[in-house]
């Protein structure tokens, strides 16, 4: 690897951390880091994995089902090598590598990166994990149901968790990085019944929203098909008129075709009767 000055600073956004980019500009990819990283300073950003889920699915591109579950599937593997290669750096460079869950730390985070990495204009970012209000509940519904089909995944975020700086201190949470639930443990049967609930209220309230619609679009159509009849009677009227009218215009212009020979006609008459 090309050998850098001990000033250089790498930045690395990982999924969740809603930093917008997976390596700062002249930063080689987090892979190429695993021969060695010169010396340089590295600061390796990531989140809760239920905003990493949400940020992967939010760049799905548009295209079939299947090219959809192949990227996410990569996209996913991608996100587990990510978290793996931050936790073996963190373990190799304590001193000069960084590993920040931007998902907590509040304002005692917010300071620091101000204080030491003003460039990166640190925005604000919740707590939660999904993209929108009301948004929780199938995220967190969607993260269990993953990590069951890739617990990879869940450990090497919890690796990554364990190395990861507390500003000075262990990780050592009961609920790791502010997430809003324990993805180590089984859902509890309250929040479960909580989510349903959720989920069904929504549900009902969706169904009720396409019936408002559907009635709408009927009543629309009524009206349509109202004004289509009435322009098909004006219609027929036309027609008729027009018929009529037609009808006045040929018989006039026959008359007169036959004016000179009834002119001539009356003139004989009128000098035989002389």
């Amino acid at each position: 690897m090309e050998n850098h000055p001990p000033s250089a600073l790498w930045l690395y956004g990982l999924p969740g951390s809603g930093l917008g980019f997976t390596a700062s500009a002249g930063a080689p990819g987090l892979e190429a880091l695993a021969t060695g990283d010169e010396g340089a300073r590295i600061w390796i950003f990531y989140g809760s994995l239920a905003r990493g889920l949400a940020e992967l699915v939010a760049q799905l591109p548009e295209g079939e089902e299947g090219a959809r579950v192949a990227a996410m599937e990569a996209a996913l593997g991608g996100w587990q090598a990510d978290l793996a290669r931050a936790a073996g750096l963190k373990r190799r460079g304590r001193e000069r590598i960084r590993l920040l869950n931007l998902c907590r730390g509040g304002e005692e985070l917010e300071r620091q990166l101000a204080r030491e990495l003003p460039e990166l204009a640190y925005r604000k970012r919740g707590q939660g994990g999904g993209s929108g209000p009301g948004a929780e509940g199938p995220v967190e519904l969607a993260m269990r149901g993953l990590l069951q089909w890739q617990p990879g995944l869940l450990n090497a975020w919890l690796d990554a968790e364990h190395w990861a700086d507390d500003f000075g201190g262990a990780t050592g949470r009961a609920v790791p990085g502010g997430e809003a639930a324990d993805w180590r443990q089984p859902m509890p049967l309250p929040r479960l019944l909580q989510l349903l609930l959720q989920l069904q209220g929504e549900g009902g309230g969706g169904q009720q929203r396409l019936e408002e619609r559907c009635a709408a679009l009927e009543q629309a159509l009524q009206r349509e098909r109202c004004h289509g009849e009435l322009l098909e009677r004006h219609r027929q009227q036309i027609e008729r008129e027009l018929d009529h009218y037609v009808g006045s215009y040929e018989r006039a212009v026959e008359l007169s075709q036959r004016l000179p020979e009834l002119l001539d006609r009356a003139r004989r008459l009128f000098q035989a009767s002389a």
